[in-house]
């Protein structure tokens, strides 16, 4: 690591499924060349998004790899891929707010073979404005596969997260002579991001699991697809992802102690209360109890 950079305390993940027929294909963000002139109406995300994957040569996509997939508020999505060449990546977006949703999995011909919810404390929502570079941090992963007797396992790992603003931005000026010069920002995941809204949840209440949330939201029937969308209206609440049927998503827990703590149109699930969303033998977790839920099919959705 080179000096003054800084590591976070570490989240990784192994993420493995089997092999089977891959459900759509990954639309990368194509990463720019290093001869390419900036535009003063685009915004710019650089960073070092690597992996460790072998190349096929008859492979569709040349390698089995990942992405962090970012949602924008004018509903657009950028997915930045992990290259299999450890360089500094640039992308461009159009200005605006976005946010990291998932990250998605996929194999050398550029199926899709998984996704999972970013971290939560990624999903804070990050201005982008144009004419302007901004720094996302490095990030090295891993690709493995295990031969079965009738299937293949496949596993991705990510093993480290940097911040090396400094390091990377002398880079990005070094090697893309035309960011020369350009305003950059640290906007890292890995650490210093963006403060989210203070959390409501009572002390004492313990965070909600996302198999929680997932069986709670069609009670809530409050259903937002960033988080700038749910902070507008969740002013009373926490708001907490999901995996809906259309997608990531976001939803608006308040927590309560009767129904003079609920907004209009909701009642509070006590301890005892008979609405709450039942365990299943994937969830075993105890349901959600001490928040408000749509009394009537006609609460808010967006």
């Amino acid at each position: 690591m080179a000096s003054g950079a800084t590591r976070s305390r570490g989240w990784f993940f192994l993420f493995g499924v089997v092999m089977m027929a891959a459900g759509g294909c990954v639309h990368y963000t194509p990463a720019l060349p290093t001869t390419y002139h900036p535009s003063a109406n685009l915004a710019y995300l650089y960073g070092r998004f690597s992996i460790d994957s072998a190349s096929f040569a008859l492979a569709a996509d040349g390698y089995a790899t990942m992405g962090f997939e970012l949602v924008c508020v004018d509903g657009r999505t950028f997915t930045i891929r992990f290259s299999n060449k450890p360089t500094l990546q640039v992308i461009e977006v159009n200005p605006g707010v976005c946010q990291m949703s998932e990250i998605v999995f996929s194999d050398a011909d550029g199926g899709i073979k998984g996704r999972r919810l970013a971290p939560a404390g990624w999903m804070t929502p990050r201005t982008f404005e144009p004419g302007r570079a901004y720094y996302l941090g490095d990030y090295g992963a891993e690709f493995s596969h295990q031969w079965k007797v009738v299937t293949t396992e496949l596993n991705w790992k990510l093993t480290s997260e940097e911040n090396d603003y400094a390091s990377s931005t002398k880079e990005l000026a070094a090697t893309f002579a035309g960011f020369a010069g350009m305003t950059t920002e640290d906007k890292s995941f890995v650490s210093a991001p963006p403060k989210a809204r203070p959390r409501r949840r009572p002390a004492g209440v313990p965070s909600p699991s996302p198999q929680q949330i997932t069986r709670a939201a069609p009670l809530i029937r409050q259903t937002f697809s960033t988080l700038v969308a749910c902070e507008a209206d969740c002013t009373t609440g926490d708001c907490l992802p999901f995996r809906g049927p259309d997608g990531p998503a976001m939803t608006c827990v308040v927590y309560c102690r009767g129904d003079k703590d609920c907004p209009e149109g909701f009642t509070c699930n006590g301890p005892s209360g008979d609405a709450r969303p039942g365990p299943s033998a994937d969830t075993p977790e105890p349901p959600l109890a001490g928040i408000c839920l749509a009394a009537s099919p006609a609460a808010a959705s967006e």
